[in-house]
């Protein structure tokens, strides 16, 4: 299960680990209460970061694609 780490990081199952400026979450959980949102980390293996009604949802890993192969 991805997990947040306070105040504004994220960790994936992978073990990947995406940071960010406090007020870029700010700003993803605001606009997430309209509609779905994510927010990509701009890694080599980027992730991306799903929020919906202000709280982080999922993160999309890149390496879930060869897990499952």
């Amino acid at each position: 299960m991805p997990r947040e780490i306070f105040p504004s990081s994220y960790e994936c199952d992978c073990g990947h680990q995406s940071h960010f400026f406090e007020n870029t979450i700010k700003e993803m959980k605001a606009k997430s209460h309209k509609k779905r949102v994510r927010l990509g980390d701009f890694a080599a293996h980027e992730h991306y970061i799903v929020f919906y009604k202000g709280e982080m949802v999922d993160i999309i890993c890149p390496h879930e694609d060869e897990r499952s192969v």
